[in-house]
């Protein structure tokens, strides 16, 4: 119980969450935070099904059953595959094709990079306004004791410690972890994509599903 203090909590979320609001829209902040339940899930990230998928359309293309691409890649759910592969079923050139997978996985990296930046901001912020939070506690213990009363001093120096305390646990218990573990989500999700691509540009090169089938297994055994 020593280490509840409401005030000191407020000043160091408040603190946090204005500095948030002025660094990033309400739409981003609202955005990044619903990430923070990535704490409770897995990072196994499993390849496995976007490899029977491109094996499976690398057959069909390798036995030019193009009617039957057809109707599988409506079935598709995976969008970044489909689009792939719509592209070369359209005869696009591998320039195109490339060049539009490359800038979707770029935009992702992005979007999930400004997610992370976000947590590591609030991991930068919370100490800060802990440090605030033991100066407002302090100068008003002096302003106290200078009054010669002393019954204030106690909860006047539990908040100069306390809110030290939250800023360190917010930002090395919750903030950095949750930071770290969206970038390792980003890292997983950037080599599921650079595989898919990789797939892809070996079905328009009319690669073997065996040959395509060997290098995609290297992705999944690094």
């Amino acid at each position: 119980m020593a280490f509840i203090n409401f005030s000191g909590l407020l000043i160091v979320l408040g603190g946090t969450m204005t500095a948030m609001l002025v660094s990033f829209s309400f739409k981003e902040l609202v955005a990044g935070l619903k990430q923070a339940r990535i704490v409770t899930e897995p990072l196994n990230l499993d390849m496995s099904q976007d490899v029977n998928q491109i094996l499976h359309f690398s057959k069909l293309w390798f036995r030019h059953q193009y009617a039957q691409i057809d109707a599988d890649l409506d079935k598709l759910n995976d969008r970044f595959l489909q689009k792939g592969l719509q592209m070369v079923r359209d005869r696009q050139s591998s320039e195109d094709v490339m060049s539009l997978l490359n800038w979707k996985i770029s935009q992702i990296r992005s979007k999930e990079s400004g997610v992370i930046n976000l947590f590591r901001s609030m991991a930068t912020f919370a100490p800060a306004f802990g440090m605030v939070g033991s100066l407002v506690g302090l100068v008003n213990m002096l302003q106290t004791i200078e009054t010669g009363s002393l019954t204030a001093v106690p909860a006047d120096l539990a908040i100069a410690l306390v809110t030290t305390f939250y800023g360190l646990l917010l930002a090395n218990l919750v903030f950095k972890p949750i930071a770290t573990k969206l970038e390792q989500r980003r890292n997983l999700k950037i080599v599921q994509l650079t595989m898919i691509a990789e797939g892809i540009a070996l079905i328009q090169q009319n690669r073997t599903p065996s040959a395509i089938r060997d290098i995609l297994m290297s992705f999944i055994q690094v």
